[in-house]
């Protein structure tokens, strides 16, 4: 469901942007911070995600504005932002990817699997961040910030626990998770985790029940941190996040049901942040993590199971430098490399119990190993003008067994064995025309390295059914952006435009396979570079405060996208662009007095139908449930939602609502699982 938020304090403008997580303050000018400042950005904050009643991190990040989370199940959330989604938005938390080699073009609950409690603040970046963030960011970045214990020097020890429930009807959910934390100068210590239930989602219009919906979740993070000193921080986290029976909504039915029957993530991370004053203001940062991801789906017909299990083990490490080689300049030069080992493996269970085993999703035993470095340079040439420019190249190697899928002779010819070199740059400026007015524009380059995914992928979905191709070159783009922002007391303004041109697109295609061209009574597609694409879009917000707490606010995004590809026929034609959701927008009123331990909210969303379908949109039954035939659009929506909440003191709060007034029955664009119908969520925390 959606639940954008507008208030002022979930906006960020551009003369804020945030430092690096966990590092050591200073005054010195930072060059990853001048980028942030001329980018289209937001952040949701932990008071935003607790006001909203919110369950996990895919509720938390639809606060933000200028995003659609997709929900192909009731477990998933995957954000669609610019006209892009899946692989070609990166998810990161802290210094770790949460994108890997696996990860697909459409609905993922990887953000699910980030303990919710650990999390400080939820980073949205719009258009491509390649030249920070390497390989996937072409539609842009979510990056999830984990909570500090703030350990440094003088902290008086003390300890804080932290407990946090939350119940909602049409989800027939419930969660219950907390935390503690204790400090003692500079070594401290946190603590969080929780556990999670939706059961069967009621729809609203009447709908009822939505069957192959609802899971289960369990989550755990840790955090030591030691700091001898002011400017140099250790520090050594754990995140665990657990999905159990998710079934696939889409495309599940009673005689052939599709479920995750368990996600796991673990990951284990050392960072360092150190300053060393003096001239040129030295900064390092480095970090060395391991994830291990395993996943284990399940189908059930006709008498007979059939299981697949994946796993992603990798290895993760970086470092970064950052100077000021004069007063008023930065540059941060860094490295960092990303190696991972896949299992794959499939077995068919028989009506008699006769076992088979067989080649999983993608070919055990395969190695995606990625090296890049990159440079950022950022010179203020008067108080008004920011200047930025930067660089990555980044290397690809992809190898793996031969493809038992094939007969021996074309398995060796058709080995996945590959290299790829991809280089970006960026080119951005920043004008503060005065202390409330700032403009902005970028040129900004995005990279797509074909994943396994891509090279190997085997097996059915909402599209068809899926064959490899090992022969794919990697995705790029170029982003035009500008924008204009005020920020005064009472009215915050923010207006950004883009055009992207992305070529070299990997699309499915029609195709065949040992002669077939239906398998499992789906089409039979592989992936290739076919085709390029055009985007344009806006997104806007305005926000008007009053001394006495009253607001009101207003957002609206949109964007056009058209492709052009090749037919059955190898002509080249022209259409929409897939996955493009259709605009936007939403209208809130609140009051919120800074002297008062309450708050009112009224928040009217909605999203226009999307007449602009491809063809792959029109086959996908998220966009059209019944099938391509006579599907010439998708529905648009409108939510009202009521919130309110209340602080007995610094230490309690308790947030309601009443969300979907309407009990509108609708779906989020390119989404499986409905929203709740008319939901009655409470939210309670406290601390000691």
């Amino acid at each position: 469901m959606v639940r954008m938020g507008l208030t002022a304090a979930v906006l960020v403008t551009w003369s804020s942007a945030a430092r690096g997580q966990g590092e050591p303050s200073a005054t010195a000018r930072v060059a990853r911070d001048d980028f942030q400042a001329v980018r289209s950005t937001e952040t949701v904050g932990r008071a935003e995600s607790d006001r909203a009643a919110a369950a996990n991190v895919g509720d938390a990040l639809e606060q933000a504005q200028s995003v659609v989370v997709q929900r192909t199940s009731s477990g998933s959330a995957t954000p669609i932002v610019r006209g892009l989604t899946g692989h070609r938005v990166l998810l990161v938390v802290d210094e770790l990817r949460l994108n890997d080699s696996l990860t697909r073009p459409g609905g993922s609950a990887l953000l699910n699997l980030v303990d919710p409690e650990s999390v400080a603040r939820i980073e949205l970046i719009r258009g491509p961040s390649s030249v920070l963030y390497g390989s996937d960011a072409l539609g842009g970045v979510v990056h999830v910030h984990t909570a500090e214990v703030g350990a440094r020097p003088g902290v008086e020890p003390g300890v804080e626990a932290t407990a946090y429930a939350r119940g909602a009807s049409a989800e027939r959910a419930l969660r219950l998770q907390g935390a503690v934390a204790g400090v003692s100068g500079g070594l401290g210590a946190r603590l969080s985790g929780g556990r999670g239930h939706a059961g069967t989602l009621i729809r609203g219009g009447e709908l009822g029940d939505q069957p192959f919906t609802g899971h289960d979740d369990w989550s755990f993070a840790s955090r030591l941190e030691a700091a001898p000193s002011s400017d140099h921080r250790l520090s050594l986290s754990h995140q665990s996040g657990h999905l159990f029976d998710m079934p696939r909504t889409d495309v599940s039915t009673a005689e052939d049901r599709q479920e995750t029957k368990q996600l796991d993530r673990d990951s284990t991370v050392l960072a360092y942040h150190g300053r060393f004053p003096g001239h040129a203001q030295l900064r390092l940062r480095a970090h060395a993590g391991m994830v291990v991801r395993r996943e284990w789906r399940q189908r059930d017909r006709e008498g007979e199971t059939n299981h697949e299990r994946d796993r992603v083990l990798g290895y993760h490490a970086g470092l970064g430098v950052v100077t000021n080689p004069f007063a008023t300049s930065s540059l941060e030069v860094g490295a960092d490399a990303v190696l991972e080992d896949i299992g794959s493996g499939s077995e068919t269970i028989d009506p008699s119990g006769v076992i088979t085993r067989q080649r999983g999703r993608y070919v055990d035993g395969s190695r995606y190993d990625t090296y890049a470095l990159y440079a950022l340079w950022s010179q203020a040439f008067s108080a008004a003008w920011t200047a930025h420019a930067g660089a990555r190249g980044t290397l690809v190697d992809a190898r793996a067994p031969i493809d038992p899928l094939f007969a021996p002779e074309i398995g060796a010819a058709r080995r996945l064995d590959r290299e790829l070199l991809g280089v970006v740059g960026s080119l951005g400026a920043r004008y503060q025309a005065s202390a409330e007015l700032a403009l902005v524009a970028s040129l900004l380059g995005g990279f797509r390295a074909p994943n396994l995914e891509d090279f190997q992928a085997l097996g059915g979905g909402a599209r068809g059914y899926t064959v490899p191709n090992p022969d794919l070159d990697e995705e790029r783009s170029w982003t035009l952006e500008t924008g204009v922002s005020w920020d005064d007391s009472q009215w915050q303004h923010e207006t950004h435009l883009f055009g992207t041109l992305l070529t070299g697109l990997i699309e499915r295609v029609l195709s065949e396979f040992n002669g077939m061209t239906e398998i499992d009574g789906a089409r039979v597609q592989t992936p290739e570079n076919a085709s390029r694409s055009v985007l344009l879009g806006a997104e806007t917000s305005l926000v008007r405060r009053t001394e006495l707490g009253l607001y009101a606010g207003v957002a609206a995004n949109g964007t056009w996208g058209e492709t052009r590809r090749p037919d059955e026929e190898g002509n080249d034609v022209a259409e929409p662009a897939s996955k493009v959701p259709p605009p936007v927008g939403a209208l809130q009123v609140g009051f919120d007095p800074q002297a008062s331990p309450y708050w009112l909210q009224l928040v009217l969303s909605g999203a226009l139908p999307q007449s602009r379908l491809s063809e792959s949109d029109k086959n996908d039954v998220r966009i059209c449930e019944d099938g391509p035939d006579d599907c010439s659009r998708a529905p648009g929506w409108a939510d009202l939602t009521f919130r309110a909440g209340l602080r007995l003191d610094a230490r309690l709060l308790i947030a309601f609502a009443i969300e979907n007034l309407f009990d509108a029955g609708y779906k989020t664009y390119a989404s499986g699982a409905y929203a709740p119908g008319r939901n009655f969520a409470l939210a309670v925390r406290g601390s000691i």
